[in-house]
């Protein structure tokens, strides 16, 4: 729960006192068991689903068998080791497709295939494009990787920049596949509808009246006593609506999501950070599509820029049109060049962001690799928006412990793909109180 919390998976401090309270019922109803008597503790946050399910898990870890649920799948695959290509690199292509969709390692004919040349496939060299069979990944060594010229990396470009075209070409074209959608959204349903029935109620409690303070007429405030007895006259306070009620309501907020759709989250994509950031990208566009109370913002960022758009408030968010926005998103994975522009999309999103905007990036960034140090992250503390940024991937520990030293919780970690939705419910949370 401590760990919980300071990932900020959730958002209370569960303590000493839960833990007493927990003893005090055993000792009041000793046949009553562990299991009750934690779900007496828990009783209200089992108003929230997507918390209480969390809490579930947690539980199940230590061995204790809470009331509710929670179905959890975990997929694994096997890392092929190294491997040493057969053939140089020099004519990227697509390949040949194996019906049988056989392993293939090393070389330079098969689509689809590891650690080889030219070919599209994963861990090799030269290709245009990764393409994921579902085989274990046997990768080449930087130093072979090096051995590729300068015109095949330019031919391979050109290749890729082709390809890309064609496929996204084809998704405006509306070739969709409504089973891959349907099976991104059943992950995240259970989040969408919590997210939406906060934002349901978010409205209504802004219309509750509030008291107000300061007021000429009223009953009496007793933090002001000290101004009364010097004579000032605001020293009151009553029930009523805020000031800002009207703008609340008729001010739409600016809410920027900036996804990594940067090389290797399709290259590393088996160990689940890209499913992570598809299903939280689709829970943002459900949950805030149709709502004037919102303008949606969404860009990507990668190798090749610091802002791809994706999203704009204007678009019509239905599900062929969020469909095509995931499959872009993988595509640019697929296609884009290696590099990261983490630091420069975030910079990009706050200088263009409206006052109050609430910014979300996301980021698989290779910290070390590119260099990526506490002071690179400045902009998160920006006095004009609300910026966060969360990592979904790491080697070692490197992310956890720069996101531990970004200040106000500006930063987080997130490498389960169950947490990243509470996340995001927490960041929006804290951002429209």
């Amino acid at each position: 729960l401590r760990v919980a919390h300071e990932t900020g998976v959730i958002s209370y401090i569960f303590s000493v006192r839960e833990s007493v309270s927990t003893v005090k019922h055993l000792s009041a109803f000793p046949d009553e068991g562990v299991q009750t008597a934690i779900e007496n503790v828990l009783a209200f946050d089992r108003l929230d689903a997507s918390l209480s399910n969390h809490l579930n898990k947690i539980f199940r870890n230590q061995g204790i068998k809470m009331v509710t649920k929670e179905k959890v799948v975990e997929a694994g695959r096997g890392v092929g080791g190294i491997s040493t290509p057969k053939t140089r690199a020099s004519s990227p292509k697509h390949g040949k497709e194996d019906p049988d969709n056989t392993p293939h390692v090393g070389g330079n004919t098969w689509a689809g295939g590891t650690g080889g040349s030219d070919t599209a496939g994963l861990g090799g060299r030269g290709g245009p494009y990764r393409l994921d069979k579902g085989h274990p990944i046997h990768q080449i060594s930087d130093e072979m990787k090096a051995q590729v010229s300068e015109e095949a990396k330019r031919r391979a470009k050109e290749t890729a920049n082709e390809a890309l075209a064609k496929k996204l070409e084809e998704l405006n074209m509306g070739k969709l596949d409504w089973e891959r959608y349907n099976s991104v959204r059943a992950k995240v349903e259970e989040n969408i509808k919590d997210m939406k029935r906060y934002l349901k109620d978010l409205k209504k409690r802004k219309e509750e009246r509030q008291w107000l303070h300061r007021q000429t007429s009223g009953e009496l405030d007793e933090n002001r006593l000290v101004e009364v007895l010097a004579g000032e006259r605001d020293v009151f306070k009553r029930r009523g609506n805020p000031a800002d009620h009207e703008t609340f309501l008729s001010n739409p907020i600016n809410i920027k999501l900036v996804v990594d759709v940067s090389a290797s989250m399709y290259r590393f994509g088996y160990d689940g950070r890209l499913e992570r950031l598809l299903e939280a990208t689709l829970m943002i566009m459900e949950c805030f599509k149709g709502d004037k109370r919102f303008n949606l913002h969404i860009t990507g960022h990668n190798g090749s820029s610091p802002k791809i758009d994706l999203v704009h408030p204007s678009m019509e968010l239905d599900e062929a049109t969020q469909l095509r926005v995931l499959e872009s998103m993988v595509a640019h994975t697929q296609y884009t060049y290696a590099g990261d522009h983490t630091i420069e999309a975030i910079e990009v999103a706050v200088e263009e962001s409206a006052p109050d905007t609430l910014v979300i990036a996301i980021s698989d960034a290779n910290l070390n690799r590119y260099d990526i140090t506490l002071k690179d992250l400045k902009p998160l503390q920006s006095a004009k928006v609300h910026a966060h940024l969360i990592f979904i991937a790491s080697l070692g520990d490197e992310a956890a412990a720069l996101a531990k030293a970004v200040p106000n919780e500006r930063a987080q970690c997130c490498m389960n793909t169950s947490d990243l939705p509470l996340i995001i419910k927490k960041i929006v949370t804290s951002a429209l109180k």
